[in-house]
């Protein structure tokens, strides 16, 4: 078994592509409408824009009715805005309930459907305060109690609307309709919300940090856009003035300085109640570098009250990225299981449509036992099943007549196991910065800037508890 941060686990298993789904970036739902957003992003994609738009999502969980997984219905998150708390302070966070469901039929009678489906919003939850449960320890208070881009935002600055300013929230963990735990990299931190109504539940609760035996140490993570940084006064004159401090302002705090960028990418609920909250990299503006893999923590969700609000209950272990990756960008529990879960990894492809690349694409999808540990709390029990670039399409689904399909986009920020032989894989558009390969045309390029899914589907029920699919 392998036990480094630098290992390589590929094993995939036959598979083939159902198809692709798009949420278009156009596609803004009543409740976006008439906010003015974009005015920190020097015009690009033609902001400022009247609305907020669609930026893709960072995690995809069931959604449910009465406290049952709805069929073909899933709670997206969307990313914090336009990409850093530096520029995302008029983006409101929220959630979307989408409809994704993909015609299929094996060719029966050969029978073939459209290339992209567009998937439906059924309901829109932008993520407000009204209790006031968002404060940091240093008397801060979210962005709309500062400062608004005009008066547009009236009645969202009255709601309490959390923006991109106050939370980079990247993880979603879904209990049911009424209670969903938050993750948050710009502390890193969690918190509750209803995913329904967007209504925040609790406080939010800071990551701990650990001793070198995993035990934690009464010390905190905290990054350059952390707002415990901020003088109060100062985001009082005006909040933009307090957008980020620098690295030496977080070295020199009490907390442990992490990469802004680095929070909880993979958060999900396992079968014993728990929540597998993957913390994204250790790398970057970082402290946490020489560590054997990027941390992993067991969280308890609480019951959505502000008595009861998420816990850390214990750190799971180190994963191990594959030789050449550095990020985790979404996490899976398997139907069922308390210990295993699939892992989305990716490093930073693409970057350009010119030859030999900068970087190679390398985005996997791999299935890891949390519980198989190592004598330095790495996990070595990992097999990766899936390349997103070389997809098997034997039904040529998508039509071009070829049968490999590839996944192209840095951010493949979702992922959910369906049942025992099926994902949905989605991705975050990074928008407006939304055409990676900087081509000037194609005859898909407008789906391929949207958010958009793939399902695909394993021959063998490879996420089936009884089947052995690791050592």
């Amino acid at each position: 078994k392998k036990s480094t941060a630098s290992a390589h686990n590929a094993d995939y298993q036959d598979h083939y592509l159902v198809g692709l789904l798009n949420y278009p970036n156009d596609a803004v739902p009543d409740e976006l409408q008439g906010h003015t957003s974009g005015t920190y992003i020097n015009g690009m994609g033609g902001a400022p824009f009247d609305y907020v738009p669609s930026v893709g999502f960072s995690d995809i969980e069931p959604a449910y009715n009465d406290n049952e997984m709805a069929h073909g219905e899933y709670f997206c998150l969307s990313d914090n805005g336009y990409g850093s708390s530096v520029n995302s302070a008029d983006y409101a966070l929220n959630i979307i309930r989408m409809k994704i469901q993909k015609p299929f039929t094996y060719r029966h009678g050969e029978s073939t459907f459209e290339t992209y489906t567009e998937t439906e919003n059924l309901n829109t939850a932008i993520l407000h305060d009204p209790h006031g449960y968002i404060k940091w320890e240093n008397g801060a208070d979210i962005q709309t109690a500062y400062k608004v881009p005009d008066a547009t935002w009236s009645d969202w600055q009255e709601l309490r609307v959390l923006t991109g300013r106050d939370f980079d929230v990247e993880g979603l963990a879904a209990v049911n309709e009424n209670l969903a735990i938050v993750g948050d990299e710009l502390m890193p931190a969690i918190f509750a919300v209803n995913p329904t109504t967007g209504v925040v539940l609790s406080p939010f609760v800071r990551t701990p940090d650990i001793d070198a035996k995993g035990k934690f140490n009464g010390k905190f993570l905290s990054t350059r856009g952390d707002k415990v940084h901020c003088d109060v006064s100062v985001l009082e004159a005006n909040a933009d003035d307090c957008m980020a401090v620098d690295s030496e302002t977080v070295e020199a705090s009490e907390y442990r300085r992490h990469d802004p960028s680095g929070g909880y990418e993979g958060f999900s609920l396992l079968a014993d109640g728990s929540i597998a909250a993957f913390v994204e990299k250790k790398s970057g503006d970082s402290s946490l570098g020489d560590e054997p893999g990027t941390r992993v923590y067991k969280v308890n969700p609480g019951d959505g009250t502000p008595a009861n609000p998420p816990s850390f209950e214990s750190f799971r272990g180190f994963y191990p990225l594959e030789l050449n990756n550095g990020n985790i960008a979404d996490v899976s529990a398997i139907p069922g299981s308390s210990n295993l879960v699939a892992v989305v990894e990716r490093n930073g492809f693409p970057s350009g449509h010119m030859w030999p690349a900068p970087v190679q694409p390398y985005n996997v999808l791999c299935v890891v036992d949390l519980d198989d540990l190592d004598d330095d709390m790495v996990m070595q029990n990992k097999k990766c099943i899936l390349n997103y670039h070389r997809v098997s399409d034997p039904w040529d689904v998508d039509g071009n007549g070829i049968f490999r399909y590839a996944q192209t986009q840095v951010t493949n920020e979702q992922l959910i196991v369906v049942d025992d032989y099926c994902v949905i894989a989605g991705t975050d558009t990074n928008f407006p910065w939304t055409n990676q390969f900087g081509i000037d045309s194609a005859p898909y390029l407008q789906e391929v800037t949207d958010t958009r899914f793939m399902v695909v589907c394993f021959q063998e029920p490879v996420f089936n508890l009884a089947f052995d699919l690791l050592d």
